[in-house]
């Protein structure tokens, strides 16, 4: 039986371990899709991050949460940041394990499970535990017994996002039960003003960059005045710290996105194109008249979805976009004008929301001038046993 060489399709060989780097992102051996990084670009995100900081005379405490890489976080601290930020026990065991010094948990523990993660990497780095409730805090107490030291514990703040944190009214009483619990020290306060994502232009921004500002700024005041003086007042994410300085009573800022941005972060003004540092290679693997499907779907895109850009667009083609998932497929909206695609062409997806595409890899891919130069293990994805 002959068949047509014309409906011959070449598939690549996937890289293994032991591919010797650099690889051009045109070597058939790279498979998709693949998540790359485009390394001058993140270095010039996290040196402009460190500069800001310097400038606004805070520290900065970048929240891994965004590059779940130890190869990432040390490439932020020898910018200058004064440690890292994480969510989960988890994270704080691998950024430990990776060699940070100093970590912040910015979540309150809940659990056995992760009290025992924090205990072990309480023996190799400073860690700052996160509560905002009194019950949080008695659980803490029990590990400080169990640790032989006196912890490090923030109030988280509630300062517009209504998350987590405490209502601005109670930290005072939040920080007293810390500071006359046994084996607790208060360290100071917390907030993230995750609502700056919800809010129109970016003088709305601004507005609520100065809203944390200012109840930071008062709380900070009020436990001065309550004998319970904060070492800490911890604000700013990628979008509100560019609003933020030492004048307004905060001493560290906590952007995550920054090391990466994506084009939630775009859309909200707070980053430029040529910050977008990662995307997804991908290859067409179907199309019929003006439907184009690549090889990426939800368990790569995941479903944060934005109003303008879809699930995603190919860089440098803002007119097309991702507009339809399932788990291994992403269908493309291409407008008639736009030139046609083929099955095995390969395009390089922008990210909606980056953070989570971090927590689907085991791994990464660092390019520089078109070609993989790295392999960034995502060494802190998350485990439950």
């Amino acid at each position: 039986m002959s068949s047509d060489p014309s409906l011959t399709v070449s598939l690549p060989v996937p890289v293994s371990p032991y591919t010797e780097l650099p690889l051009s992102l045109a070597d058939p051996r790279i498979d998709t899709p693949a998540v790359l990084v485009d390394l001058e670009v993140a270095e010039q995100n996290i040196a402009r991050m460190a500069s800001y900081a310097g400038r606004a005379g805070v520290a900065l405490r970048p929240h891994a949460k965004t590059h779940k890489s130890s190869a990432m976080a040390t490439r932020q601290l020898a910018a200058g940041a004064a440690g890292l930020t994480v969510a989960t026990a988890g994270e704080a065991q691998v950024m430990v394990k990776g060699g940070v010094p100093d970590v912040t948990v910015a979540y309150p523990l809940v659990g056995r499970a992760k009290l025992d993660r924090v205990l072990e990497a309480l023996g190799a780095a400073e860690v700052t535990l996160t509560t905002d409730s009194d019950a949080v805090t008695d659980a803490y107490a029990d590990l400080a017994r169990r640790a032989g030291r006196t912890l490090n514990v923030l109030v988280e703040v509630d300062t517009g996002m209504h998350r987590a944190g405490a209502p601005p009214q109670l930290v005072v009483d939040r920080a007293r039960h810390i500071a006359g619990t046994p084996g607790l020290d208060f360290a100071g306060i917390l907030t993230h003003a995750g609502h700056a994502h919800d809010v129109p232009g970016p003088r709305g921004i601004a507005v609520v960059a100065r809203q944390e500002a200012t109840v930071m700024g008062d709380l900070r005041s009020a436990l001065e005045k309550a004998g319970l003086p904060p070492r800490v007042v911890s604000a700013g994410s990628t979008l509100t710290a560019p609003y933020l300085c030492a004048d307004d009573g905060i001493t560290e800022l906590r952007p995550g996105t920054y090391v990466y941005n994506d084009l939630r972060t775009l859309a909200c003004w707070s980053c430029t194109p040529d910050a977008l540092a990662a995307t997804v290679l991908t290859t067409v693997v179907s199309t019929d008249g003006g439907r184009v499907t690549i090889d990426a779907g939800s368990k790569t895109l995941t479903t944060t979805q934005d109003p303008h850009y879809g699930f995603g667009h190919p860089a440098g083609a803002a007119e097309v976009s991702v507009a339809r998932l399932s788990e291994e497929h992403g269908v493309l909206a291409v407008p008639d004008d736009h030139r046609p695609y083929a099955v095995g062409d390969r395009l390089q997806i922008l990210p909606v929301h980056v953070c989570v595409w971090m927590d689907l890899q085991p791994e990464v891919y660092g390019v520089r001038n078109g070609q993989i130069v790295e392999r960034i293990t995502v060494d802190a994805m998350r485990h439950s046993l």
